[in-house]
């Protein structure tokens, strides 16, 4: 177990933040953004990451939040099971973030039970029916269920039937506009297409293979930002098919720097919650080719902030980047409508004004 940082105790309101790892990830960056926009004066905050974390990363949290690594890969001893309950019987909040957490998190509530407990969901479906049952049976241990998103919360009420002031909606994108500069779209012979997210299959990168195949040989490259478990195997693809227009780039640290290089994002996930991502090419001012899941589906503008198609709908991804490729104009209408949308509805502003609100139980 390692503690990182360290916070004097005042009259302020003890919040504990369970979360599985600290490593980049979406539920990640939220967290880092969301901390960096509470009040230091209002809250006494402990971040516990049950496995690892990455220093780099954790160097963007404020310096007055505590972190504690339970390291439980190496095992779940004594030690660990005490050094948690001494964390979370005396927190007033108690956050829970990605399903183990969540679980995590909610027991808490056993030995803590005059906390707030909370916990995040971040996708619109549950990657197994093992989940689905166990987020929903353990529901009443929560006083609110915070989605990342409008479709993630449709889900928990329509399929899950939770009670509806058991949800609670936080856009967890927590976006400065000022991070993002806008990509001006010159008239250019050369386009680039980028993607950025783990390497996994909801990401569904094949599919990025498959539209850059039909590209193979024109001016567009396409670049894939992003480490996981299918780096080899999209590797092996790429050399397999000949592709000479497509790019992994591992992990690329200096996002908004990598999406300022680009001229489209193309994001054909097969499932999404709120997907950070897209809204980070949007407040670059790039116009978006995606899938129609998820946040995507609802924070995309169909024809106004880019295209949206099925996630195996390969030509209809091909025909919109053709759209775009061609057109400097279009993309850049296209882009600043994006980048209105997340000033709108996603800044950090925002994501700490709902999450405070959530868990002040001020919810129907």
């Amino acid at each position: 177990m390692t503690a990182l940082n360290t916070s004097s105790t005042t009259d302020q309101t003890e919040l504990v933040y369970i979360i599985n790892s600290l490593h980049i990830g979406g539920a990640e960056i939220g967290l880092c953004r969301l901390l960096n926009g509470l009040d230091p004066a209002r809250y006494d905050i402990t971040v516990v990451s049950l496995d690892g974390f990455s220093q780099d990363f954790v160097d963007e949290f404020p310096a007055w939040v505590r972190i504690v690594d339970l390291r439980i890969r190496s095992g779940i001893g004594v030690s660990t099971i005490r050094e948690l309950y001494s964390i979370v019987r005396t927190a007033d909040v108690i956050v829970g973030s990605l399903i183990h957490s969540s679980m995590v998190a909610r027991a808490a509530k056993i030995v803590n039970p005059t906390a707030t407990i909370a916990t995040w969901h971040h996708a619109d479906q549950f990657k197994t029916d093992l989940r689905r049952r166990a987020f929903r049976r353990t529901a009443g241990l929560c006083d609110v269920v915070l989605a990342d998103s409008e479709p993630v919360a449709e889900m928990l009420i329509s399929d899950l039937r939770l009670d509806r002031c058991l949800v609670h909606t936080v856009p967890i994108a927590g976006i400065d506009l000022e991070e993002y500069t806008p990509v001006t779209h010159q008239d250019s012979t050369n386009i680039t297409v980028g993607s950025v997210g783990r390497l996994s299959e909801q990401k569904n990168h094949e599919t990025v293979l498959d539209v850059a195949e039909q590209f193979q040989g024109s001016n567009i490259q396409f670049k894939i930002a992003g480490n996981g478990d299918l780096y080899e195997e999209l590797q092996a693809q790429i050399r397999g098919r000949g592709l000479t227009n497509v790019s992994l780039l591992g992990l690329v640290e200096d996002i908004p720097a990598f999406l300022a290089d680009l001229d489209i994002y193309f994001q054909p996930s097969l499932w999404e919650g709120l997907c950070i991502t897209v809204l980070e090419a949007m407040a670059a001012g790039l116009p978006v080719v995606g899938s129609d899941v998820g946040g995507i589906g609802r924070n995309v503008e169909e024809g106004k902030s880019g295209y949206l198609y099925d996630p195996h709908d390969t030509d209809g991804f091909v025909s919109g980047i053709q759209k775009l490729r061609t057109d400097p104009n279009l993309r850049r209408q296209l882009g600043n409508r994006g980048r209105e949308i997340v000033g709108e509805s996603f800044t950090q502003k925002l994501l700490v004004k709902e999450f405070e609100r959530a868990i002040s139980l001020n919810i129907c």
